[in-house]
């Protein structure tokens, strides 16, 4: 295009003048002819995706780990002091049977010497005693799965993912709590009384036992004691009449 030009004006330029204005022409022809067949037309600018407004939460959401909840605590764990805070032995596992479905429960004294003390020190030393003395009747741990102290305080005696040894023949499912303190020489505390009917009536509860199977040793068919004692049975049928279990 630019050499057709330069050809056409070259025809009609004579002379110098000619020559001046073929040069000129020439110039203008490589400025304003050349410039626009060579230039190229600009791209179409392709339009930006419209990015959603950032959520900074739903991010947060998205991407947080989310924390492993707690063990849950069993119910019944609840205010009850450990057995690794008193027993100086572990059981024997070899000795014990594993607790079947819970449907009954139990409450008996220990029927020792009269027990008064309330300090966890002497407690402590009087269930680590009732322990060696049922390890030494071979039994593979404490009979009971909690006791009371005179205080009010409850204590985890054998687990209760293990049978107890409480009441021949009866043991298959039924938990043991013992009351410390001889209830034929002496009377239960009323911090003790308050605390079996706290106790049980949880129990009850967490494991759907009716009334009806909350028994003393002595109820049992067949049993042949006086355990818990005169004086602690007489305070639990007065509970059970007055509607303390349940």
């Amino acid at each position: 295009m630019c050499e057709s030009r330069l050809e056409n004006e070259e025809t009609r330029a004579t002379g110098p003048s000619g020559s001046r204005r073929l040069l000129l022409l020439l110039g203008l022809s490589a400025l304003v002819g050349c410039t626009q067949q060579i230039a190229y037309s600009p791209r179409p600018i392709p339009p930006r995706p419209v990015v959603p407004p950032s959520r900074p939460d739903v991010i947060q959401q998205a991407t947080a780990i989310p924390k492993p909840l707690p063990p849950a605590v069993p119910q019944w764990r609840q205010n009850v002091i450990a057995r690794s805070a008193w027993a100086r032995g572990e059981p024997d596992p070899r000795r014990m049977n594993r607790m079947l479905p819970i449907r009954h429960i139990t409450v008996h004294h220990d029927g020792m010497d009269p027990f008064f003390a309330t300090d966890p020190a002497s407690v402590s030393a009087h269930l680590e005693g009732i322990r060696r003395l049922h390890r030494r009747k071979g039994w593979g741990d404490i009979g009971y799965h909690f006791a009371v102290d005179a205080a009010g305080r409850v204590w985890e005696g054998r687990s209760l993912g293990w049978q107890g040894a409480h009441v021949k023949d009866h043991n298959p499912g039924n938990i043991g709590i013992v009351v410390l303190g001889n209830f034929e020489r002496q009377s239960p505390s009323e911090a003790q009384l308050a605390a079996v009917r706290r106790h049980v009536t949880m129990l009850m509860r967490v494991y759907n036992v009716p009334k009806s199977r909350v028994h003393t040793h002595q109820e049992w068919q067949g049993a042949n004691t006086a355990c818990p004692g005169a004086n602690l049975q007489r305070s639990l049928e007065r509970m059970r009449v007055t509607g303390g279990f349940g």
